[in-house]
């Protein structure tokens, strides 16, 4: 997928309104059946679309098992979200609202999608469909149930990404993969090849604070 182009823009699109939908759920109360429905009808989505996808990749594309793990931040955050649209925890809610969040928003705006043939929309719509809900749902939990977070959220978050970039990375070098991208930038950002990678990875967990700090900027406002 050609980054920013028309189709590309189409899903930014979708992904706003998705945020702007989960954002009003707040207005419906909480007893509603419709956040029940809502939850349900997420999780069954979600579930089903990476479950076939990975069948597919697996059993169709034969691609060997090490290389098929759910081991991307978004594939840990999809099981965090999972677990949270059904127990409604509120830490896995802060979670969501921080890591999820901008994990999945920086894939919407950067996709690193590598299938191409007959096989490249159905992948791109895959694609979106779960990294859009990981993007909505934090929204969700923080405004639509009002899971507002405390400052300190914003530091377990950022903790909790640099702590699984450290696991990750000796599994990467053991297994050859390059999950999480701790040791090579995604394909379609090849321009980055010419820099250092750590300094592609010093860039990315600042862009992760510094997203952290502003998300929280919100509710320093409201407590004024």
């Amino acid at each position: 997928m050609q980054i920013f182009s028309l189709y590309h823009f189409f899903w930014i699109g979708v992904t706003i309104s998705f945020v702007v939908g989960c954002y009003q759920m707040g207005r419906i109360p909480f007893s509603s059946v419709l956040h029940k429905v809502f939850r349900f009808s997420l999780f069954t989505l979600v579930a089903f679309n990476e479950a076939t996808w990975f069948i597919y990749r697996h059993y169709i594309l034969e691609i060997p098992i090490i290389r098929n793990l759910p081991l991307h931040l978004c594939d840990i955050s999809v099981f965090i979200m999972l677990y949270t649209l059904i127990s409604k925890c509120r830490w896995t809610g802060e979670l969501l609202y921080f890591m999820g969040a901008v994990g999945a928003l920086l894939a919407v705006c950067m996709p690193a999608i590598n299938e191409v043939g007959d096989i490249q929309l159905i992948a791109e719509i895959r694609y979106f469909i779960t990294h859009i809900a990981l993007v909505g749902v934090g929204v969700y939990f923080t405004f639509g149930i009002r899971f507002f977070p405390t400052y300190s959220a914003t530091w377990r978050s950022y903790g909790f990404v640099n702590l699984y970039a450290l696991l990750i990375t000796p599994l990467n070098i053991l297994l050859g993969t390059n999950y999480f991208f701790t040791l090579a930038a995604p394909q379609q950002l090849i321009f980055l090849s010419v820099f250092p990678h750590w300094l592609f990875l010093l860039g990315v967990s600042l862009v992760f604070l510094l997203t952290f700090n502003l998300l929280y900027v919100p509710f320093i406002l409201c407590r004024r």
